[in-house]
This record gives C-alpha cells, structure tokens and sequence, in this order.
C-alpha cells in the first residue's frame, strides 16, 4: 500500500516555492516542493494546506488538483497528490518563507534537482 503524500505547488508572481531536502533523510539535498504525509483521516488537499503551513510558515489556498503519481523508491512507494496553490489574499506577492525555503522563477525551475517522482508535475510547470 503506498503512503499518501500532498505536495503544495505554490505560485506568486511567476515564482514557485521550493526548498532542499535535509542531507540525512532519503532524497538528500534533492529540491523538493513543500509537502508530506497525509494523515489518517485527512485529504490530501487539506494535506498540503497543513504541510505549507508546518514547513514554510505560509498559509496558502488550494486552487487545483494537478496530478497523483505513484513512484517506487528503495525506501517507500508514494503516492504523491500535487496541488497548485495561491498564498491567502491578505500575504503579499512572494511572502518571505521559512528556510529552506526559497521562491524560484518558474523559467528556473528545470535547473534544479528534484526527485524523479516530480517529473510529470514539473512538465505541467514547464
């Protein structure tokens, strides 16, 4: 059974969020968007919400379902719910996020090292 993740794609200004992986997990020092479990009794669009919140100090508003990807890792396999997300209305344009967090050109985004399992949602970026 994979474990249900929500990434929260968030766009501002033709920025997307994006941050580093931690150099002792899986996926070291990859760039990740943010995102995480889901919890037992959540939905994935709520997930992202949360996730966003817990990992950048943003909070931001689900606009769309992107697409959900199963991919097999060596250490899990993972379904990963991307969701195109808008900061909250009263946040100024690129708000300034938590570390490692960082806003990326969208132009920019395909110089950076993400994990394969993004490959389809960065292609709908590009």
């Amino acid at each position: 059974m994979p474990i249900k993740v929500a990434i929260a794609i968030v766009e501002s200004a033709g920025h997307v969020l994006v941050g580093m992986r931690s150099v002792d997990g899986p996926l070291a020092g990859k760039a990740e968007f943010p995102g995480g479990k889901c919890l037992a009794d959540e939905t994935p669009r709520s997930c992202a919400v949360r996730e966003c919140r817990e990992e950048t100090g943003l909070i931001v508003i689900p606009r769309k379902h992107l697409v959900t990807t199963i991919h097999e890792y060596d250490h899990a396999t993972l379904e990963l719910n991307f969701w195109r997300c808008a900061l909250t209305p009263d946040l100024p344009d690129c708000s300034a996020p938590q570390k490692p967090f960082r806003w990326v050109s969208l132009q920019n985004l395909s110089e950076l090292d993400f994990p394969e399992a993004n490959a389809q949602v960065l292609a709908i970026l590009a």
